[in-house]
């Protein structure tokens, strides 16, 4: 139930990467996964890491202690995807459920209706989720589902206003905040990319600016995805699929410039703090970090999920801690699907 609390102590992981350690962090008679890449999953003073589990039936948000293995269960009753995000200022999770956004107070439990996405919208909405803050905190950008319309909504946390940004008849997703621009968003289209002919956006939190990310065409020539801001400049990391060959390319925002630098087969990758590294999974093989300057690669960790059909929200989707040395992921290769944390070496 909510406030419940439980002690689990992490297990060490046996592994034959070069992190010096990996942690299951979960109980294996549980079903969990941790936060989409977008979100940290670690508090902003990375004493925390927030999970989802079916431990109380549903799929409910919890979160562990890293220095007394303490477990809190924070919601009751919910069947929540893996999208939460964490509050930059620590004390709340933003969370969606079906049509609304919610956000639930990480002391006390509290929980509090931020938008009803229905009714903005004016019409049944049956998904309202993809939270991601503005680094100044201020603002929350989500995407709604409500086919055939989808759409982006930002959310003023300050005022408690919501407007629509975006509507149209395409999924988005992935929507996220610049880290140097809390006014600039990029979201991903995933609907027909015949289409769309591009799978990443710019967009103005009022709205304005529209814009493709990059002048390639990407409907069918080439396959653009799982973007994610770097965090000491205004860039975008992201796979460019040409062919066989996969690439981790860069997008420099004020230049206005593309960088290929260098090729790596995975799924899903995000930059370290510092940007001096990148660290993403594979449908088969090891978790790789890359020493982006020089494309020096090694094997982090070994993953090792199974990709069984329904399950895919248990894939690693690598995240780091805001200290970037440790790096949090999950995994369903190993029984129940759970998640673990693997401290991330210097080269």
């Amino acid at each position: 139930m909510k406030r419940d609390t439980y002690i689990f102590h992490p297990t060490v992981h046996e592994d034959d990467g070069i992190s010096p350690k990996v942690l299951r962090i979960t109980d294996p008679n549980d079903t969990c996964n941790h936060l989409y890449f977008t979100s940290r999953s670690f508090t902003p003073d990375d004493s925390k890491v927030v999970f989802i589990s079916d431990r109380d039936g549903g799929r409910n948000l919890y979160h562990i202690d890293m220095e007394t293995f303490v477990v809190t269960q924070l919601t009751e009753g919910r069947e929540l995807d893996y999208f939460p995000y964490i509050d930059r200022g620590g004390k709340y999770i933003y969370f969606g459920e079906k049509n609304c956004m919610y956000k639930v107070d990480m002391e006390n439990c509290d929980e509090e209706l931020i938008c009803d996405a229905s009714a903005l919208v004016g019409h049944d909405v049956f998904k309202c989720s993809g939270a991601y803050q503005s680094w100044d905190g201020k603002k929350l950008v989500c995407f709604f589902e409500a086919d055939p319309e989808y759409g982006l909504i930002v959310i003023d946390l300050v005022t408690g206003e919501s407007k629509i940004i975006l509507r149209g008849d395409q999924p988005v997703r992935h929507c996220q905040f610049c880290p140097y621009d809390h006014n600039l968003i990029v979201y991903a289209h995933e609907g027909n990319w015949s289409t769309i002919q591009a799978r990443m956006w710019f967009i103005n939190a009022d709205g304005s600016n529209h814009r493709r990310v990059r002048d390639h065409d990407d409907g069918l020539t080439e396959a653009v995805g799982h973007e994610s801001w770097g965090n000491t400049s205004r860039r975008l990391f992201y796979k460019v699929k040409r062919g066989a060959p996969i690439y981790v390319c860069s997008f420099d925002v004020d230049a206005n410039k593309e960088t290929e630098l260098f090729e790596l087969t995975h799924n899903h990758g995000v930059a370290t703090v510092d940007d001096k590294y990148f660290i993403a999974d594979d449908r088969t093989g090891p978790m790789h970090i890359v020493k982006i300057e020089t494309g020096e690669k090694h094997a982090l960790c070994y993953p090792l999920m199974s990709w069984r059909k329904g399950w895919s929200r248990f894939h690693p989707h690598p995240t780091m801690s805001n200290k970037g040395d440790r790096v949090v992921y999950s995994t369903d290769n190993f029984g129940n699907p759970g998640v673990f944390v693997a401290e991330v070496p210097k080269f």
